[in-house]
């Protein structure tokens, strides 16, 4: 198994260089090309961004170090339980497409931060104001829904784990799994409220990358303990693993998980933001991306050799029910709670900008009660998602379709492409650019299609018991 495990790693890690190389040289082509009024521009809003304070933006008091972990705690975590279903789903072809999806975060992540450096300095740096430099205020809303249903998907999907994981450590004793849903839910409010920009919540991701490391370190031990090699009926009835080298018919779903998995272009801007070291960006997001990339293919890897066509969403169902897998169970559950007020906040942010929710135009009281109100109806906006859906792997899967492919693949490059100028972008970067949205439309178009009928399937069978 060792050696079927490296050479599958050797032969991923032979695709991932050339990706990155062609996604770096197409960037540096773009910057190579472009005009010297349009290089000047570029330059000085970076330095206005520097030194000048817009009202309800965020001080930039944060570190590197600190936007690193924010980055990894919001991404890392959930999304790569799901991702030995994503073999499942797709076959080992599954390892390239986490590579792919990997490279274009990155590249999408670079190229929302040219875009808020050619807007107005006097903008608050925020993703739906790229929007609206772009393409106006239709721009502007039609990012805000992207972005809502993503966070609301995000946190809802979140609940439903932590529910559901809570319920089972208890053996279904004391509170129903509604009830533990709602105690998960009421914890991340708390963490939400208690945030007011985003270099505060420095503390919350790195305990949520700990949390989320050991549990995946835990799950990772436990199915190479128990991989199914025979038939069984523990921890579920099963038959000995049955892997496939490429499913095309699973590919979009698979797709539309992976997008969920790697997505944090919504939050990036915040991050920046609150960056001291605005500079440092690029290589904050490209030691972020490699650190999450090299975990998700390292887990799906062993996951899918394990479990095979029966890995569930979350993998961690597909374990024995003993003290290792409670405490895996535990961890992951603790990691969505810190997880969660760091990604809700990042929106409750731009949300409260937008309605003026700031000190700048609000007293202490008036400002604290009307954040106080409005996280508060967000949260129970999601309870009542993870209430209504209760299926973790359907949810990622739909919610990565429906808003993470476009905010992922299209919306960045549609928007910088706009700000610069297609004239002044380089043909490979233009090729570049086309590739990545043509994909995004393709898994929102076909990844929502598969989710929804998954989802169809899964309720029937949950009705019928």
């Amino acid at each position: 198994m060792l050696s079927y495990f490296k050479r599958r790693t050797n032969s991923l890690s032979s695709t991932w260089t050339p990706l990155a190389a062609v996604t770096a040289r197409a960037a540096s082509e773009d910057d190579k090309n472009v005009s010297s009024a349009a290089t000047s521009q570029d330059e000085g809003s970076r330095d206005q961004v520097t030194t000048m304070h817009v009202p309800g933006q965020a001080q930039r008091t944060g570190s590197s170090t600190g936007a690193l972990l924010n980055l990894v705690c919001i991404v890392i975590g959930t999304g790569s339980l799901n991702l030995p279903r994503t073999l499942q789903q797709s076959g080992w072809i599954g390892l390239l497409l986490i590579a792919i999806c990997g490279v274009i975060s990155t590249f999408t992540g670079i190229l929302i931060i040219k875009s808020l450096n050619m807007m107005d300095a006097s903008r608050v740096r925020n993703f739906n104001q790229i929007g609206q430099a772009a393409f106006g205020t239709t721009g502007r809303v039609i990012i805000y829904i992207l972005y809502f249903v993503n966070v609301m998907g995000i946190v809802g999907d979140y609940i439903i784990l932590a529910g559901q994981s809570f319920h089972q450590i208890a053996n279904g004793r004391g509170l129903s799994e509604s009830g533990w849903k709602l105690v998960c839910a009421a914890v991340m409010w708390l963490g939400c409220i208690s945030l007011k920009q985003m270099s505060e919540a420095a503390i919350l991701s790195f305990v949520g990358i700990v949390t989320s490391m050991g549990a995946i370190l835990i799950g990772v031990v436990q199915a190479f303990m128990y991989p199914y090699r025979d038939n069984g009926m523990t921890p579920v009835a099963h038959h000995p693993a049955v892997h496939e080298t490429a499913r095309g018919s699973g590919v979009a779903l698979a797709l539309a998980t992976i997008s969920f998995a790697f997505c944090a272009v919504s939050v990036m801007p915040s991050v920046e933001s609150s960056m001291r070291r605005p500079d440092k960006w690029n290589s904050v997001l490209g030691l972020s991306m490699a650190i999450i990339g090299t975990t998700y293919i390292f887990v799906a890897t062993v996951g899918y050799w394990a479990f095979g066509d029966q890995a569930l969403a979350p993998f961690l169902d597909n374990l024995p029910a003993n003290g290792a897998t409670k405490a895996a169970k535990i961890l992951i559950s603790l990691h969505v709670i810190f997880a969660s007020p760091v990604i809700a906040t990042s929106f409750a942010l731009e949300l409260e900008v937008a309605l003026n929710i700031t000190r700048e135009r609000l007293s202490r009281v008036r400002e604290f009660a009307a954040r106080l109100v409005l996280r508060t109806l967000f949260f129970v906006a999601m309870a009542g998602i993870a209430l209504g859906i209760p299926f973790f792997g359907d949810v990622m899967a739909l919610v990565g379709a429906l808003s993470m492919s476009l905010l992922l693949c299209v919306v960045p490059v549609a928007c910088y492409i706009k700000l610069r100028g297609w004239r002044n972008i380089g043909w490979p970067l233009l090729l570049v650019c086309a590739l990545v949205v043509c994909l995004g439309v393709y898994v929102c178009i076909m990844g929502s299609k598969g989710a929804i009928e998954d989802m169809r399937k899964d309720i029937r069978a949950r009705n019928a018991v």
